[in-house]
């Protein structure tokens, strides 16, 4: 796991924007370069090199900024100010979709809430903070047995009892980013 210098906050503290941009630069996007986990089972043999950047991240990259473009499009409805000009992409994309969420009520705001979050964690899983995940109780027992399990590309719950009781015990980051919007309270907008 990467560790964070001393005036750096933990990852799974940061902001989303934060994160991304971390994630933005050349050390995360060479090849190899995040903690997936290595691929299991057999695989035909390679007869051209693998691509020189990390796909993964790249395609991380793209689907979060894609996904925060898309909310402030189907919110374009509610005025926005316009972002500051020092402030940078793509913390201006988040802080201008918080204020649309603010302005349109508590669906919206739970959603995007839900959205950071699952950003935020996806991005500290491929810089290998899986601490994000331990953080967070388990939906369904209600207990801080959650680990992540990177061959599923999800969080599961280790507390037997949990699976006694006929619940499922695997959880993906959007369920969970669900149930953890689910159990804040939400803000009412002005």
């Amino acid at each position: 796991m990467i560790r964070p210098s001393a005036a750096q906050k933990e990852t799974g503290d940061q902001k989303p924007a934060d994160l991304l941009d971390e994630l933005d630069s050349l050390d995360w996007k060479r090849a190899g370069s995040t903690a997936t986990g290595s691929r299991v089972g057999r695989s035909a043999t390679r007869v051209h090199s693998p691509a020189p950047a990390n796909n993964t991240v790249l395609d991380h990259l793209a689907a979060c900024d894609g996904e925060v473009a898309d909310f402030i499009a189907q919110a374009r409805s509610a005025p926005a100010p316009e972002p500051e000009p020092g402030q940078p992409g793509r913390a201006a994309a988040y802080e201008r979709a918080r204020v649309q969420a603010d302005h349109l009520g508590m669906d919206w705001q739970a959603y995007l809430a839900a959205m950071e979050w699952r950003h935020a964690a996806a991005s500290a899983l491929l810089m290998g903070d899986t601490d994000v995940i331990r953080r967070e109780p388990c939906p369904a027992c209600r207990t801080w047995g959650l680990i992540w399990v990177a061959t599923h590309k999800a969080a599961m719950c280790v507390n037997r009892y949990c699976a006694e009781r006929g619940q499922p015990t695997m959880w993906t980051l959007a369920q969970l980013a669900a149930e953890r919007s689910g159990r804040r309270p939400q803000r009412v907008a002005n």
